[in-house]
């Protein structure tokens, strides 16, 4: 299951999740978005009991897309403990971005990992 969050519902939503949360930034217009839909939402459902799976309307949710410096979707950003590492800012196949997501629940970094 796919959980659309917003501004308002982030903090409880992501930040406060007891899961990990894989968060895709997308827009109803962007076609790489609707074409990576179906394989987020697939990995949802595989990776249910280990993962939180979020998305945000960058046109909906402002203050979301300026906080995360979004400048290009399908963005998909990593969020634990307090750190978030972005993944892909660009569409990808579904094995790519199970692969990302299984190297940062086994304790995976990235240089690029910052605090929320």
């Amino acid at each position: 299951m796919v959980h659309e969050v917003t501004d308002d519902s982030f903090q409880a939503e992501v930040v406060d999740s007891p899961l990990p949360c894989v968060v895709e930034f997308t827009a109803s217009w962007c076609a790489p978005c609707k074409e990576m839909a179906p394989a987020f939402e697939a990995l949802s459902d595989k990776l249910a009991d280990e993962v939180r799976f979020c998305r945000v309307d960058i046109d909906a949710q402002r203050a979301l897309r300026i906080k995360f410096a979004v400048a290009a979707i399908p963005y998909t950003v990593f969020i634990a403990d307090g750190q978030r590492t972005p993944l892909f800012d660009q569409i990808v196949s579904a094995e790519r971005l199970e692969e990302r997501i299984r190297f940062m629940l086994d304790g995976g970094t990235a240089p690029n990992t910052r605090p929320l």
